[in-house]
């Protein structure tokens, strides 16, 4: 049957309607993938710089798209192919996308692709060795979303000039600091030894070369930087050089080496080749030695053999070789251990240290020790052997001192069958006297819970006012022969 003109007017207008409608719906995809999009068709590059804008939103992925570079499945993607002209260092970079890019560098054919050294960055630059007549994918997808407003750079970029030893860089004067960018370096194969890095991890390094035009001194060196260390080294060539410090704590204290006058120190810095953060080498000056004396105890008697040790802050101090001199006439000799005195008469002495750090830095420093010897004992401690419920009897305490004139004071205790419950206290002045002793004294009245255990034992202990400290509390305390407790006398009434 032939539609009328009408008829077809109308199916004309609500097909284009329909069409219109459509344009207007959120959510509804329109435009095509990009040309790049899968591997078949990657854009060619043919020259370096190369840079490109493109938007990657309508970007779609393939089955086998790798994923090595990052931690899931590829959302979308786009290809690039660089086919290299020489050897040497290429930097891709996808900094100024938004939102943010996986960049992957590839070698090989679809279904055999492999991944490149270095060759991925997440939202940052992929800097690579590339070899004359490699091909190179390179494939870029979204982090977060499939795809955005890409902006792609690819150049060539040089290798670090200090890349080898023999290419040095000179360090003019202290203080000194460089951030070296381990993405154009590489591992020289006939790198020294290191005791701070294994040889194993072939790490990329470059060189500095420092000399001391002035007196010998010491200098420190330091790395800051995740994966960075660095070693010292004296010597000529590669194969003559020796190690004289090293450090890979990258954020620990600096390592120190004495620079003698006119010897070059050549100075080998590693890291990784891709980093989130930079890679700061320092070399300065080191600070001037400040030791300090460690003493134990810190208030020593003639009874104690007292200990003296070198200390510092600093790491690159230690371990510190010392010398000693006691201030009574005694010494000892150089060493990095502890060393210990006995001081025979109180007084006050001057302790005297000189020490020397690892890198040769010298100091003296002083102390003084004061040895002070307070000691009070219980000479006797005399409790009645029995005694009667109700009965007071005397309890006596004799306190020995053949030093100073101390103040002391005297507890009495009494147990009560699981503790020592106090039952009286006493401070007396006890003048220092060679034989005689200062009697403190007691009376305890005995009572009927006494009787239930049918005996008492007491204890007396002396002690000193604080801070004031016995040298030999052994002696301070002392717990009698147990009391018989009796009942009390019967009275006999007279008739």
């Amino acid at each position: 049957m032939l539609l009328s003109l009408r008829s077809r007017g109308r199916i004309a207008l609500a097909t284009a309607l329909t069409a219109a409608f459509a344009l207007l719906v959120p959510g509804v995809a329109h435009a095509a993938p990009p040309s790049d999009d899968d591997f078949d068709q990657a854009t060619v590059i043919t020259a370096l710089p190369f840079t490109a804008q493109q938007d990657t939103s309508e970007a779609t992925r393939a089955v086998d798209d790798p994923s090595w570079c990052q931690s899931s499945d590829v959302r979308a993607s786009v290809w690039f192919r660089y086919t290299a002209t020489a050897d040497g260092y290429l930097r891709a970079s996808t900094k100024g996308s938004a939102p943010e890019m996986i960049l992957a560098v590839h070698t090989g054919t679809r279904g055999a692709l492999r991944g490149v050294d270095n060759g991925c960055g997440i939202g940052a630059d992929a800097t690579f060795l590339a070899k004359a007549g490699t091909t190179y994918s390179i494939m870029i997808s979204g982090y977060d979303v499939p795809g955005g407003a890409l902006s792609l750079k690819l150049d060539s970029v040089p290798a670090a000039a200090n890349d080898d030893f023999a290419n040095a860089q000179p360090v003019p004067s202290l203080p000194f600091s460089a951030q070296p960018d381990f993405s154009v370096a590489s591992y020289e194969a006939d790198d020294p030894e290191s005791t701070c890095q294994s040889e194993a991890n072939l790490a990329p390094s470059v060189w500095y070369a420092y000399t001391n035009t002035g007196e010998a001194k010491s200098v420190t060196a330091r790395t800051t930087g995740y994966g960075s260390a660095l070693s010292v080294y004296t010597g000529s060539s590669l194969p003559e050089l020796k190690q004289v410090a090293c450090k890979n704590d990258s954020y620990g204290q600096p390592t120190a080496f004495r620079a003698a006058t006119g010897t070059t120190y050549y100075v080998r810095v590693t890291g990784p080749a891709s980093s989130y953060e930079p890679v700061t080498l320092s070399l300065a000056d080191a600070p001037a030695l400040d030791p300090s004396i460690s003493q134990s105890p810190s208030y020593p008697t003639v009874y104690d053999t007292v200990s003296f040790s070198a200390d510092s802050w600093n790491e690159i101090d230690r371990p510190m070789n010392a010398d000693w001199d006691f201030g009574d006439g005694a010494t000892a000799p150089a060493g990095t251990a502890p060393v210990s005195h006995h001081y025979a008469t109180d007084g006050t002495y001057t302790v005297t240290m000189h020490a020397t750090s690892p890198d040769g830095r010298t100091a003296t420093k002083t102390t003084l020790v004061t040895v002070t010897t307070h000691d009070v004992g219980i000479a006797k401690f005399t409790v009645p052997t029995a005694a009667r419920v109700g009965v007071s009897k005397p309890i006596s305490v004799d306190v020995s001192n053949t030093r100073y004139a101390e103040t002391a004071t005297v507890v009495l205790s009494r147990n009560d069958g699981t503790s020592w419950r106090q039952v009286a206290t006493l401070t007396l002045t006890v003048p220092a006297r060679p034989t005689k002793t200062v009697r403190f004294p007691f009376a305890y009245t005995f009572t009927p819970e006494d009787l239930a255990d049918g005996k008492v034992t007491f204890r007396a202990s002396v002690s000193l006012d604080y801070p004031i400290r016995d040298a030999r509390p052994a002696d301070n305390e002392v717990i009698a022969i147990a009391t018989t407790v009796k009942p009390a006398a019967t009275r006999i009434t007279a008739v």
